[in-house]
């Protein structure tokens, strides 16, 4: 029983569905106070954190719908619902997380969306555009933590993780994400078409999270490789 405190865009597609259903088994030991696995180590840290659980499972649907999955399992508040206080504490940490999976990944040759991360270099990379679409702020803090700082394995890189984890926390800013947008475009605007063009330029700003699909969808009719390896998609997918 694992749930990975890593992007679910890393995770190979056995690894990502049966996170999924190890959500929702988690939720209901929990929520429903039944002894199976009651004292796991992964229960025990998600007890009290039934909210950030379903946090979790929100956003690994969105990775599985972007892979084509269709899902039917809401997991969700229910009444008399309590937000947890407690610190979400780690069975492994992220780092070691990443070794993990690719130690298991090398026996089985799978992988997910997103390689796995050599450097932190690799790392950033994946998250950037997640962290700029919680505000520009975040991303030039990251950028100035990184200036002149030596780009270590990712497994040495726990600070870097942990503050970008720490970020991916925040909501999604209106203006940021406007923004973040037009930054996108620019790796299309030169070779779209011109009934493409029409589409992002009137596409209305009510409907930014479609602007953000679309733009996934000419990610991957150009092969933009480091955009389609980028965690910002399944992030702000409906």
């Amino acid at each position: 029983m694992r749930v990975w405190d890593i992007h679910p865009g890393y995770l190979a597609k056995n690894s990502l569905l049966g996170q999924h259903a190890e959500i929702h088994a988690l939720y209901n030991v929990i929520n429903n106070c039944k002894k199976g696995y009651s004292y796991h180590p992964e229960t025990l840290r998600w007890k009290g954190n039934l909210d950030k659980l379903v946090v979790k499972h929100e956003l690994t649907v969105r990775e599985m719908v972007l892979r084509g999955y269709r899902h039917a399992s809401p997991c969700g508040k229910e009444e008399g619902w309590v937000n947890g206080t407690l610190t979400l504490e780690y069975v492994d940490h992220p780092a070691e997380q990443f070794g993990i999976l690719g130690e298991k990944y090398r026996k089985s040759s799978s992988r997910g969306r997103i390689p796995l991360p050599g450097r932190g270099s690799d790392f950033w990379a994946h998250h950037k555009y997640s962290v700029m679409a919680r505000g520009y702020n975040y991303y030039k803090e990251i950028q100035n933590f990184l200036k002149d700082k030596r780009d270590l394995p990712v497994k040495e890189e726990r600070i870097l993780i942990e503050k970008v984890s720490h970020i991916m926390e925040k909501p999604v800013t209106r203006k940021a994400m406007i923004n973040l947008a037009h930054h996108l475009w620019g790796y299309f605007k030169n070779m779209a078409s011109e009934a493409e063009k029409h589409e992002y330029l009137y596409c209305p700003p009510e409907k930014l999270p479609y602007l953000m699909q679309f733009l996934y969808q000419l990610a991957q009719k150009f092969q933009q490789e480091y955009l389609l390896q980028s965690t910002i998609f399944a992030d702000l997918l409906e």
